[in-house]
């Protein structure tokens, strides 16, 4: 009986495995005690609305995103209530995603209190230009002119192939930034871990450290901001690529396990082979 359960037991994680199930619960274990942040998977037509209020859901690709719903249990769902502002849910090659236009596409989330200076930011990206500054991620409307903030850029300049991410107590010490070699088009696996205590942040990409930086982050929490998603506080440095999901949580210092397991999770969704 112990050895038919066993097998039974196998066969059913490579079913859950080939289903994307047994990752998906380890995302959520990333907020077991009640961590805030999000979890967000274009994939999921279930999470995916064309208008803000979810009235109408998003069946087929080219259709615009309106609302997307958290997936994590914490209620932060991102929503854009312009219509010409939204972007648009899109498949290829048995991949979905958001895909922001460059202009002025971009999802907000209402505000969210952290509680803690420790934060983490994985993201399934593709970049498709180098030709300006495009915020991907940032709590409050600008990391320059707010305390307590993280960001994401893809790219961070207009001089190299870049990728950025940057931590921020009451000082901003600089972007971790990626070197050459990831010129647009260009789809990876970002991951941003920061901890203003510590004076660590650390950008990764597709499993593996690429820059870090360690200079003073000056004191205190990541503050209470809305979430801006592909855009500067609305209203600037428009990304311009596709999202093939995120998830970003404020919470202890995640286990080199934890890490791996959700750059994995990321990298299917993104197709992108670690």
């Amino acid at each position: 009986m112990r050895v038919g359960a066993n097998r039974g037991n196998a066969r059913l994680g490579r079913i859950l495995t080939g289903h994307g199930l047994l990752r998906s619960v380890s995302i959520l274990t990333l907020f077991a005690l009640g961590e805030p942040g999000a979890w967000y998977d274009p994939s999921d037509l279930s999470t995916l609305f064309q208008d803000a209020a979810g009235t109408t859901p998003v069946t087929a690709s080219g259709q615009p995103v309106g609302l997307m719903l958290d997936k994590s249990g914490r209620g932060n769902h991102a929503t854009q209530a312009t219509a010409a502002s939204r972007p648009t849910y899109q498949t290829s090659g048995g991949l979905s995603y958001l895909a922001f236009d460059g202009v002025d596409d971009f999802m907000v989330t209402g505000t969210i209190t952290p509680g803690t200076d420790k934060a983490q930011v994985f993201a399934g990206v593709r970049k498709l230009s180098d030709a300006a500054v495009g915020v991907l991620l940032e709590s409050s409307a600008s990391i320059a002119a707010n305390n307590g903030v993280i960001g994401i850029v893809a790219p961070l300049n207009t001089t190299g192939s870049t990728f950025g991410f940057a931590s921020k107590g009451t000082l901003f010490s600089a972007w971790s930034v990626s070197g050459a070699g990831f010129a647009a088009p260009s789809t990876v696996v970002l991951t941003g871990l920061g901890d203003i205590a510590a004076d660590n942040q650390i950008l990764r990409l597709n499993g593996a450290q690429i820059a870090s930086a360690v200079a003073d982050q000056g004191t205190g929490n990541y503050l209470a901001y809305p979430i801006y998603i592909g855009r500067r506080g609305g209203t600037s440095l428009p990304f311009n690529g596709n999202l093939y999901g995120l998830t970003f949580r404020f919470g202890a210092n995640l286990t080199a396990a934890q890490i791996a397991s959700t750059e994995t999770y990321m990298a299917g969704k993104t197709g992108v082979v670690l």
